[in-house]
Protein backbone atom coordinates (compact mmCIF):
# COMPACT_ATOMS: atom_id res chain seq x y z
CA UNK A 1 0.00 0.00 0.00
CA UNK A 2 1.58 3.38 -1.17
CA UNK A 3 1.39 6.27 1.39
CA UNK A 4 0.84 9.80 0.42
CA UNK A 5 -0.19 12.82 2.00
CA UNK A 6 -1.32 16.54 0.42
CA UNK A 7 0.99 19.30 0.93
CA UNK A 8 -0.54 20.96 3.40
CA UNK A 9 -0.51 17.84 5.61
CA UNK A 10 3.06 17.63 4.98
CA UNK A 11 4.01 20.95 6.02
CA UNK A 12 1.85 20.56 9.35
CA UNK A 13 3.47 17.47 10.33
CA UNK A 14 6.82 18.93 9.78
CA UNK A 15 5.77 22.09 12.01
CA UNK A 16 4.70 19.82 14.69
CA UNK A 17 7.75 17.50 14.44
CA UNK A 18 9.94 21.11 14.64
CA UNK A 19 8.17 21.81 17.99
CA UNK A 20 8.82 18.47 19.31
CA UNK A 21 12.23 19.10 18.78
CA UNK A 22 12.90 22.67 19.66
CA UNK A 23 11.01 22.60 23.13
CA UNK A 24 12.66 20.11 24.33
CA UNK A 25 16.29 21.12 23.20
CA UNK A 26 15.66 24.76 24.66
CA UNK A 27 14.10 22.68 28.07
CA UNK A 28 17.74 21.09 28.02
CA UNK A 29 19.48 24.39 27.03
CA UNK A 30 17.84 26.31 30.21
CA UNK A 31 18.84 23.20 32.36
CA UNK A 32 22.11 23.90 31.05
CA UNK A 33 22.66 27.49 32.27
CA UNK A 34 20.53 26.45 35.24
CA UNK A 35 22.65 24.02 36.83
CA UNK A 36 26.16 25.76 35.30
CA UNK A 37 26.95 26.67 38.81
CA UNK A 38 26.27 23.11 40.44
CA UNK A 39 28.43 21.59 37.71
CA UNK A 40 31.42 24.13 38.09
CA UNK A 41 31.26 23.95 41.65
CA UNK A 42 31.08 19.73 41.86
CA UNK A 43 33.09 18.60 38.54
CA UNK A 44 35.60 21.48 37.61
CA UNK A 45 38.72 22.45 38.81
CA UNK A 46 38.98 24.40 42.14
CA UNK A 47 40.03 27.84 42.61
CA UNK A 48 40.54 27.80 46.29
CA UNK A 49 43.24 24.98 45.79
CA UNK A 50 44.18 25.30 42.86
CA UNK A 51 44.51 21.26 42.46
CA UNK A 52 42.41 19.70 39.86
CA UNK A 53 39.76 16.89 40.27
CA UNK A 54 41.05 13.56 38.76
CA UNK A 55 39.59 12.58 35.97
CA UNK A 56 37.73 9.33 36.58
CA UNK A 57 35.45 7.08 34.25
CA UNK A 58 32.04 8.29 36.47
CA UNK A 59 33.47 12.11 36.00
CA UNK A 60 33.94 11.37 32.01
CA UNK A 61 30.32 9.89 31.67
CA UNK A 62 28.70 12.22 33.13
CA UNK A 63 30.49 14.88 30.91
CA UNK A 64 29.60 13.01 27.63
CA UNK A 65 26.41 12.89 29.24
CA UNK A 66 25.64 16.35 29.64
CA UNK A 67 27.53 17.91 26.63
CA UNK A 68 26.88 15.34 23.70
CA UNK A 69 23.13 16.25 23.78
CA UNK A 70 23.82 19.83 23.91
CA UNK A 71 25.81 20.17 20.91
CA UNK A 72 24.92 16.79 19.15
CA UNK A 73 21.40 18.19 18.31
CA UNK A 74 22.06 21.32 16.99
CA UNK A 75 22.76 19.38 13.42
CA UNK A 76 19.26 18.05 14.15
CA UNK A 77 17.80 21.10 14.51
CA UNK A 78 19.75 21.96 11.05
CA UNK A 79 17.89 19.26 9.49
CA UNK A 80 14.61 19.96 10.37
CA UNK A 81 14.57 23.80 10.16
CA UNK A 82 16.36 23.32 6.22
CA UNK A 83 12.90 22.46 4.77
CA UNK A 84 13.14 21.77 0.68
CA UNK A 85 12.16 20.00 -1.99
CA UNK A 86 14.86 20.04 -4.08
CA UNK A 87 15.62 16.28 -5.05
CA UNK A 88 19.29 17.50 -5.72
CA UNK A 89 19.32 18.20 -1.70
CA UNK A 90 18.65 14.47 -0.79
CA UNK A 91 22.46 13.18 -0.59
CA UNK A 92 22.47 15.63 2.45
CA UNK A 93 19.40 15.25 4.14
CA UNK A 94 20.22 11.49 3.80
CA UNK A 95 23.40 12.20 5.58
CA UNK A 96 21.49 14.56 8.37
CA UNK A 97 19.14 11.16 8.97
CA UNK A 98 21.50 8.54 9.48
CA UNK A 99 23.52 11.14 11.57
CA UNK A 100 20.63 11.46 13.89
CA UNK A 101 20.13 7.68 14.12
CA UNK A 102 24.24 7.24 15.37
CA UNK A 103 23.16 10.28 17.77
CA UNK A 104 20.09 8.65 19.01
CA UNK A 105 22.22 5.28 19.36
CA UNK A 106 25.29 7.38 21.24
CA UNK A 107 23.10 9.26 23.67
CA UNK A 108 20.91 5.87 24.99
CA UNK A 109 24.37 3.84 25.26
CA UNK A 110 25.58 6.46 27.38
CA UNK A 111 22.43 6.20 29.44
CA UNK A 112 22.87 2.69 29.69
CA UNK A 113 25.61 2.69 31.06
CA UNK A 114 25.38 5.53 33.72
CA UNK A 115 22.10 3.00 34.33
CA UNK A 116 23.88 0.01 34.82
CA UNK A 117 26.79 1.66 36.92
CA UNK A 118 24.14 3.20 39.45
CA UNK A 119 22.82 0.01 39.59
CA UNK A 120 25.66 -2.10 40.24
CA UNK A 121 26.65 0.77 43.43
CA UNK A 122 22.72 -0.13 45.06
CA UNK A 123 23.68 -3.60 44.67
CA UNK A 124 26.95 -3.40 46.28
CA UNK A 125 28.86 -4.39 43.35
CA UNK A 126 26.92 -7.77 42.86
CA UNK A 127 28.85 -9.31 39.83
CA UNK A 128 25.29 -11.64 39.48
CA UNK A 129 23.40 -8.51 39.26
CA UNK A 130 25.99 -7.11 36.98
CA UNK A 131 25.99 -9.96 34.82
CA UNK A 132 22.28 -10.16 34.41
CA UNK A 133 22.13 -6.48 33.46
CA UNK A 134 25.19 -7.10 30.69
CA UNK A 135 22.89 -10.45 29.28
CA UNK A 136 20.02 -7.94 28.94
CA UNK A 137 22.05 -5.19 27.57
CA UNK A 138 23.60 -7.71 24.74
CA UNK A 139 20.58 -9.09 23.91
CA UNK A 140 18.98 -6.06 23.38
CA UNK A 141 21.80 -5.16 21.15
CA UNK A 142 21.42 -8.20 19.64
CA UNK A 143 17.57 -8.24 18.65
CA UNK A 144 18.32 -4.73 17.35
CA UNK A 145 20.63 -5.58 14.92
CA UNK A 146 18.61 -8.47 13.63
CA UNK A 147 15.85 -6.19 13.10
CA UNK A 148 17.60 -3.73 10.76
CA UNK A 149 19.67 -6.77 8.88
CA UNK A 150 16.07 -8.74 8.74
CA UNK A 151 13.56 -6.14 8.75
CA UNK A 152 11.63 -5.32 5.58
CA UNK A 153 12.75 -2.39 3.51
CA UNK A 154 9.66 -1.92 1.32
CA UNK A 155 9.53 1.51 0.37
CA UNK A 156 5.74 2.11 0.72
CA UNK A 157 6.06 6.03 0.03
CA UNK A 158 4.31 7.62 -2.48
CA UNK A 159 7.10 9.10 -5.50
CA UNK A 160 6.44 12.78 -4.01
CA UNK A 161 7.18 11.47 -0.06
CA UNK A 162 10.21 9.67 -1.44
CA UNK A 163 11.79 13.00 -3.71
CA UNK A 164 11.20 15.36 -0.45
CA UNK A 165 14.43 16.61 0.94
CA UNK A 166 14.60 17.44 4.43
CA UNK A 167 13.64 16.34 7.06
CA UNK A 168 13.20 12.65 5.21
CA UNK A 169 9.54 11.07 5.36
CA UNK A 170 9.68 7.58 6.92
CA UNK A 171 7.98 4.46 5.06
CA UNK A 172 5.83 2.61 8.17
CA UNK A 173 7.94 -0.73 7.47
CA UNK A 174 11.13 1.26 8.40
CA UNK A 175 9.19 2.67 11.44
CA UNK A 176 7.90 -0.55 12.54
CA UNK A 177 12.06 -2.19 12.78
CA UNK A 178 12.65 1.28 14.34
CA UNK A 179 10.04 0.40 16.91
CA UNK A 180 10.78 -2.69 17.52
CA UNK A 181 14.17 -1.55 18.20
CA UNK A 182 13.09 1.12 20.97
CA UNK A 183 11.30 -1.62 21.84
CA UNK A 184 14.07 -3.56 23.72
CA UNK A 185 15.49 -0.53 24.95
CA UNK A 186 12.15 -0.22 26.80
CA UNK A 187 12.87 -3.96 28.00
CA UNK A 188 16.53 -2.18 29.25
CA UNK A 189 14.83 0.99 31.34
CA UNK A 190 11.64 -1.32 32.64
CA UNK A 191 14.33 -3.72 33.63
CA UNK A 192 16.63 -1.31 35.77
CA UNK A 193 13.41 0.44 36.94
CA UNK A 194 11.95 -3.43 38.22
CA UNK A 195 15.58 -4.11 40.10
CA UNK A 196 15.54 -0.64 41.51
CA UNK A 197 12.17 -0.95 43.08
CA UNK A 198 13.17 -4.23 44.40
CA UNK A 199 16.04 -2.79 46.39
CA UNK A 200 14.06 -0.23 47.59
CA UNK A 201 11.48 -2.13 49.51
CA UNK A 202 13.64 -4.85 50.60
CA UNK A 203 15.63 -1.69 52.30
CA UNK A 204 12.72 0.00 53.44
CA UNK A 205 11.67 -3.12 55.19
CA UNK A 206 14.83 -4.18 56.32
CA UNK A 207 14.43 -0.75 58.50
CA UNK A 208 11.44 -0.72 59.11
CA UNK A 209 12.72 -4.52 61.18
CA UNK A 210 15.08 -2.94 62.64
CA UNK A 211 13.59 0.42 62.99
CA UNK A 212 16.96 2.34 61.91
CA UNK A 213 17.17 4.84 58.48
CA UNK A 214 19.32 3.75 55.61
CA UNK A 215 22.22 5.20 54.08
CA UNK A 216 21.61 8.54 52.98
CA UNK A 217 23.47 8.37 49.63
CA UNK A 218 21.12 4.84 48.68
CA UNK A 219 17.73 6.92 49.85
CA UNK A 220 19.16 9.86 47.09
CA UNK A 221 19.50 6.81 44.53
CA UNK A 222 16.68 5.02 45.53
CA UNK A 223 14.63 8.34 45.10
CA UNK A 224 15.43 9.69 41.93
CA UNK A 225 15.80 6.11 40.53
CA UNK A 226 12.01 5.34 40.74
CA UNK A 227 10.85 9.03 39.84
CA UNK A 228 13.69 9.14 36.84
CA UNK A 229 13.18 5.73 35.86
CA UNK A 230 9.35 6.21 35.51
CA UNK A 231 10.17 9.49 33.00
CA UNK A 232 12.15 7.71 30.81
CA UNK A 233 9.66 4.81 30.84
CA UNK A 234 7.57 6.91 29.34
CA UNK A 235 9.47 9.14 27.36
CA UNK A 236 10.55 5.70 25.54
CA UNK A 237 6.85 4.60 25.07
CA UNK A 238 6.00 7.95 23.48
CA UNK A 239 8.16 7.95 20.82
CA UNK A 240 7.62 4.39 20.35
CA UNK A 241 4.07 4.98 19.61
CA UNK A 242 5.06 7.95 17.30
CA UNK A 243 6.34 5.16 14.90
CA UNK A 244 3.35 3.21 15.05
CA UNK A 245 1.08 5.45 15.41
CA UNK A 246 1.59 8.85 13.15
CA UNK A 247 2.87 9.89 9.28
CA UNK A 248 5.80 9.56 7.65
CA UNK A 249 7.15 12.91 8.32
CA UNK A 250 6.07 12.64 12.51
CA UNK A 251 7.38 8.72 12.97
CA UNK A 252 10.46 8.92 15.20
CA UNK A 253 9.47 12.93 16.22
CA UNK A 254 9.90 12.43 20.06
CA UNK A 255 13.10 11.11 19.77
CA UNK A 256 14.92 14.02 21.38
CA UNK A 257 12.37 14.39 23.98
CA UNK A 258 13.71 10.82 24.92
CA UNK A 259 17.27 12.12 24.86
CA UNK A 260 17.02 15.06 26.49
CA UNK A 261 14.81 13.74 29.24
CA UNK A 262 17.30 10.55 29.48
CA UNK A 263 20.04 13.25 29.38
CA UNK A 264 19.12 15.74 32.51
CA UNK A 265 17.49 12.87 34.40
CA UNK A 266 20.78 11.52 34.50
CA UNK A 267 22.91 14.33 35.06
CA UNK A 268 20.19 15.41 38.05
CA UNK A 269 20.79 11.98 39.61
CA UNK A 270 24.73 12.76 39.81
CA UNK A 271 23.93 16.54 41.26
CA UNK A 272 21.94 15.21 43.87
CA UNK A 273 24.97 13.12 44.81
CA UNK A 274 27.85 15.71 44.83
CA UNK A 275 25.04 17.73 46.93
CA UNK A 276 24.74 14.57 49.14
CA UNK A 277 28.79 14.66 50.07
CA UNK A 278 29.47 17.99 50.30
CA UNK A 279 26.21 18.76 53.46
CA UNK A 280 27.79 15.54 54.85
CA UNK A 281 30.77 16.47 54.76
CA UNK A 282 30.12 20.15 55.84
CA UNK A 283 28.18 18.42 58.69
CA UNK A 284 30.96 16.06 59.72
CA UNK A 285 33.34 18.98 60.09
CA UNK A 286 30.78 20.99 62.08
CA UNK A 287 30.84 17.70 64.51
CA UNK A 288 34.40 18.22 65.06
CA UNK A 289 35.18 21.58 65.77
CA UNK A 290 32.30 21.32 68.34
CA UNK A 291 33.73 18.19 69.94
CA UNK A 292 36.95 19.43 69.76
CA UNK A 293 35.11 22.62 72.00
CA UNK A 294 34.06 20.23 74.21
CA UNK A 295 30.46 20.06 73.55
CA UNK A 296 28.74 16.82 74.69
CA UNK A 297 27.40 15.86 71.37
CA UNK A 298 26.66 12.80 69.11
CA UNK A 299 29.02 12.70 65.74
CA UNK A 300 26.86 12.59 62.71
CA UNK A 301 27.40 9.55 60.27
CA UNK A 302 26.62 9.16 56.83
CA UNK A 303 24.14 6.60 57.77
CA UNK A 304 21.90 8.47 59.77
CA UNK A 305 19.35 11.55 58.82
CA UNK A 306 16.49 12.48 55.98
CA UNK A 307 17.70 12.37 52.56
CA UNK A 308 17.84 15.38 50.20
CA UNK A 309 15.08 16.42 48.02
CA UNK A 310 16.58 18.96 46.24
CA UNK A 311 19.56 20.10 44.72
CA UNK A 312 20.60 22.71 46.78
CA UNK A 313 23.33 25.58 45.90
CA UNK A 314 26.75 24.51 46.51
CA UNK A 315 28.07 27.42 48.18
CA UNK A 316 25.72 26.70 51.09
CA UNK A 317 28.24 23.65 51.89
CA UNK A 318 31.82 25.17 52.28
CA UNK A 319 34.02 22.34 51.92
CA UNK A 320 37.62 21.98 50.69
CA UNK A 321 38.82 19.43 47.88
CA UNK A 322 41.40 17.53 49.95
CA UNK A 323 38.47 16.52 52.55
CA UNK A 324 35.44 15.60 50.29
CA UNK A 325 34.58 12.56 50.15
CA UNK A 326 33.31 12.15 46.24
CA UNK A 327 29.87 10.54 46.47
CA UNK A 328 29.58 9.20 43.32
CA UNK A 329 33.34 7.46 43.15
CA UNK A 330 31.78 5.87 46.49
CA UNK A 331 28.88 4.95 44.81
CA UNK A 332 29.87 3.38 41.90
CA UNK A 333 33.61 2.95 42.63
CA UNK A 334 34.99 4.97 40.08
CA UNK A 335 39.00 4.55 39.86
CA UNK A 336 41.28 7.51 38.51
CA UNK A 337 41.91 7.19 34.40
CA UNK A 338 45.38 7.53 34.19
Amino acid sequence: MVESQDEAHVYHAIFIARILLLVPYTILVYEYLLTLSMEVAGFWSRSATGRTRAATFGTVAFFLNRYIPLFGTIPILVQYFSTTTDPRKQPTCHAFTLYHQYFALLSQVLTAVMLIMRTYALYERNKLVLGFMAFVTLATFVFAVSIFLTGNNANTLSPELAAFGCPIATSRPKAIRLAEAWSGLLVFDTTIFGLTLYKALALNWGARARRVRGSELVQVLLRDGSVYFALLIVSNACNIATYVMTGPFLRGSATTVTNVTSSIMISRLMFNLRARSAASSSSDREQMTRDSSGSAVQRSTRTGGPALTTVAPYAYYPYREEEEEDAYEEAFGARTIS
